[in-house]
């Protein structure tokens, strides 16, 4: 696919150019294996392994090596001698997996993998739907455009190196000092792996970046624009140049690389085991591009800002699922998470040009119009995405569907006694059940993509739906600041704090219901 567009892109890194289904049902853990020892001494550590689909009474284990199976046990002395073990199930592009079942809600499991076992080899189940985990709290991490460690460009001019480690490490810091809480859910905001999505990307800016993590959490991933690849632009007076990010596509299989240029399915749905079936909760999507689950009192959507945003009829036939989802949906509290922020002046601007007009940012424009009502109809309480290479977030939301010129914070946000937006944290924390409304009919919407680096571009944080954040310098709407997002989401009362690459607080929000 070659396109004819302007040299500067925003959205798009420009590159010079020189020239299934998953297979079946998985075994369960009733079909445990004979006595075999499930721990070797000095069993190698699979390249890849992570953990998928936990739920209250199930878990996947997956990973990339020749181990043939998996084994589990609720102590970790017996792995060697008590242990439940099953043999793996090949999935796409060499990867193996194991699936649990009949697990007990809420409880510690230590697992082998082909011998291998060490002190992050474990992880929790989910409680029962609807119900809190023991500790009370349901604690989730998100990044977005996380991906930087594999972007390989000159260092002097994209000085990316260790970026979304050091988020890491902030998170990790500030978890440290309170309480040093588990990790329930890991999510990812698209942009996971720079430039292009490659296997081999998603191998050095994920796997192992956040190894320990991985094994001890499942991840949930959205599809941002690189993990599609990219296109062939035709350039006027420079020739072809291959635009990493720009593609425009709704097909999954017509992911291109740099290095390769022959359409291929995207490796995003290679690498993750998804739920298309309401394995854990929600209503079937039928497809890894967009789904949901539920874990305790939380309900979570992933929807595909990237591919099936970009074409009508994929478009509608994802509302109508989401529509279907919400509606079901009973959890104390529902966040969503897609690429493409409805609300940003960062590094993207969600009103239009220049990238808008050639259809690569185009999805930001269909999900404020078309899905921001569904949210706020059906009591979605956060809205997070990626994309934009800072930290905005909104005041509490509703009705604000056009460019940021048209934004009336009299129409469209929760005010506080003054007659000013409420700030949503202390004594303007916000109601679930608006003050304003007295309807469940606001929504929380913030972009948290600078993960692994920050770039504002011609953006000025100036959005007058986000928030002015009082820990900027210069008292803009929003944050020119790497971070990531942690949300603690308890029976009355939910938490977003962005944490900074140094593990500080920089900005709160609270909903009660």
């Amino acid at each position: 696919m070659r396109n004819k567009i302007p040299a500067t892109l925003g959205a798009v890194i420009l590159l010079t150019v020189s020239g299934c289904e998953k297979d079946g049902e998985q075994q369960e853990a009733a079909a445990t294996a004979p006595t075999q020892a499930a721990v070797i001494a000095d069993a190698e550590r699979p390249a890849r392994l992570f953990l998928q689909q936990i739920s209250s009474n199930s878990a996947i284990i997956k990973w990339r090596g020749s181990a043939d199976q998996a084994c589990i046990a609720k102590a970790s002395d017996n792995l060697s001698s008590q242990a439940q073990c099953l043999p793996a199930h090949d999935t796409e592009s060499n990867h193996r997996e194991v699936r649990f079942a009949k697990l007990t809600p809420d409880t510690q499991y230590h697992y082998s993998v082909g011998g291998f076992t060490d002190r992050t080899t474990r992880f929790h189940t989910a409680p029962e739907s609807g119900q809190l985990p023991a500790d009370g709290n349901t604690h989730i991490w998100i990044i977005g455009d996380s991906g930087s460690t594999s972007y390989e460009h000159p260092k002097d001019t994209f000085p990316f190196a260790g970026k979304s480690k050091a988020v890491m490490d902030g998170y990790l810091h500030y978890n440290s000092t309170h309480n040093n809480e588990p990790l329930d859910l890991f999510l990812m905001l698209g942009d996971n792996a720079y430039v292009d999505g490659t296997d081999d990307q998603w191998q050095k800016a994920v796997f192992e970046i956040y190894t320990g993590l991985l094994s001890q959490a499942p991840l949930w991933p959205t599809i941002g624009n690189h993990e599609m690849g990219g296109v062939d632009f035709d350039i006027p007076e420079q020739g072809i140049i291959f635009g990493s990010g720009g593609s425009t596509s709704a097909d999954p299989n017509s992911y291109m690389s740099m290095d390769n240029r022959v359409p291929s399915r995207v490796p995003y749905l290679d690498i993750f085991t998804l739920p298309t079936k309401a394995e854990l909760g929600g209503v079937p999507s039928g497809t890894e591009q967009y789904y949901s689950f539920n874990y305790g009192n939380v309900h979570i959507v992933s929807l595909d800002s990237q591919l099936s945003a970009r074409d009508e009829g994929q478009r509608a036939a994802m509302k109508e699922w989401l529509i279907a989802d919400l509606s079901s949906n009973n959890q104390h509290w529902t966040l969503v998470i897609f690429h493409h922020p409805p609300y940003s002046k960062s590094s993207h601007d969600s009103d239009t040009e220049p990238s808008m007009e050639m259809g690569i940012d185009q999805p930001i424009i269909s999900m404020r119009q078309e899905f921001t009502p569904v949210f706020e109809d059906y009591g979605v309480d956060l809205v997070y995405s990626g994309h934009s290479h800072a930290y905005e977030r909104s005041y509490y939301l509703n009705g604000h569907r056009g460019d940021a010129i048209t934004f009336d914070a009299a129409k469209h946000a929760e005010l506080n006694p003054a007659g000013e937006p409420a700030i949503g944290y202390g004594d303007e924390a916000y109601s679930q059940v608006s003050v304003g409304s007295q309807r469940d009919d606001k929504v929380v919407y913030s972009v948290a993509g600078s993960s692994g680096f920050v770039n504002l571009g011609e953006g000025k944080l100036d959005h007058p739906a986000h928030s002015v954040q009082k820990n900027d310098p210069q008292g803009r709407h929003g944050l020119e600041e790497m971070g990531s997002v942690v949300v603690d989401a308890g029976a009355t009362e939910l938490t977003a704090r962005f944490i900074n690459e140094k593990g500080q607080v920089l900005d709160t929000v609270t909903i009660v219901r």
